[in-house]
């Protein structure tokens, strides 16, 4: 009789989970599944405790063992969302991956042990052995490689790219690490390559701009430019020396700039204070530049004036050449006139 009795509870599990769209392959699986549809479950223990969880897939043994009212899960490997349970819409592929997840929700893992820890952090996706490995409540954060962002705890918006890169904190926040051994500096911040890395190529040989509202460089980099311009928002701090190209075999039609010492005369140098931090300047005016030295102005895409005080340089110099020989002049007839001064007075 008790034989025929667990027949029939069987018998009835079975049908009902079939009426419902269920599939159920190893022991336990899908055992206390009551009102829940659509969830395929294989594996030891995969998706026991569901009750109304709909539309979740568990592979592997343990599998979203203890989901209930999860929905739209996907865990494929050895215990992979084991303790999830009210969390939704998450994709699990690796032995212990998202292991600890309970209601988080919209993570996706692919690798051992990755986002193993997570619990509650929503919005992840972690690809690699061990990625994310310690996230327990960070969200929207994004691993790639061996151990990426494998320090982050409760971390938000941080991209790991590469083998073991990391960012700076466990409760780092919108830092992206690019490269072997990338590691974070500061949030908000982006990281290309580990301490090795001697150059970094941007748009090489392809007329790209480099947009930064900053520059800094090492107090042993050297900091190249190439193009036609260069363009920064902030400060430029350069520790060294600038060096600008000028190869006379890089120019066409050279002659001489001539005479500037009238037109620099036309302009003013100015003291003023910058809009946007109240910041004391001294400067010239580019509209005034452009008035004697057009070819020294330039626009930008916001119709913004900007001044080549680089190329005021030969402006000066030809300024002071030319009054140097002014200068040669007059001595030449102060000196004439002492003299005429000088025989008057032995004349008398």
């Amino acid at each position: 009789m008790k034989k025929l009795i667990i027949i029939v509870a069987l018998s009835i599990g079975f049908s009902l989970n079939a009426q419902r769209g269920n599939t159920s392959n190893g022991t336990r699986a899908l055992n206390s599944n009551t009102i829940g549809s659509y969830n395929t479950a294989s594996g030891y223990n995969s998706l026991f405790a569901n009750t109304k969880g709909a539309n979740n897939t568990a592979s592997g043994y343990e599998s979203l063992r203890y989901n209930t009212k999860g929905d739209s899960n996907t865990a494929l490997g050895f215990k992979s969302l084991r303790y999830n349970t009210t969390g939704s819409n998450n994709t699990a592929s690796g032995w212990r991956s998202l292991y600890a997840n309970t209601t988080g929700s919209y993570n996706t893992t692919s690798g051992y042990e990755s986002l193993n820890a997570n619990t509650s952090g929503g919005n992840n996706t972690a690809s690699g052995y061990g990625s994310l490995i310690s996230n327990t409540t960070g969200s929207y954060n994004t691993a790639s490689g061996h151990q990426s962002l494998y320090n982050n705890n409760t971390g938000d918006n941080n991209t790991a790219l590469g083998f073991n890169a990391m960012a700076s904190t466990s409760d780092a926040t919108n830092q992206t690490m690019i490269g072997y051994n990338a590691s974070g500096v500061t949030d908000n911040s982006v990281v290309l390559g580990n301490s090795d890395v001697t150059a970094v190529y941007m748009g090489e040989d392809s007329g790209a701009t480099v947009y930064a509202a900053g520059l800094r460089t090492a107090s042993n980099a050297v900091l190249t430019l190439s193009g036609d311009d260069a363009t920064f928002a902030d400060d430029l701090i350069v520790s060294g020396d600038v060096v600008v190209s000028s190869d006379a075999r890089l120019k066409l039609n050279i002659v001489s700039l001539g005479s500037t010492l009238s037109r620099l005369l036309l302009i003013d140098g100015k003291s003023y204070k910058m809009k946007k931090n109240g910041k004391q300047k001294i400067g010239v005016l580019a509209q005034d530049i452009e008035k004697v030295f057009p070819e020294l102005v330039s626009v930008d895409e916001n119709e913004m004036l900007a001044v080549n005080y680089q190329g005021l340089v030969p402006v000066l110099i030809n300024a002071l050449k030319e009054q140097d020989i002014k200068m040669s002049q007059q001595q030449s007839e102060i000196d004439e006139l002492k003299e005429m001064v000088k025989q008057l007075i032995s004349n008398k």
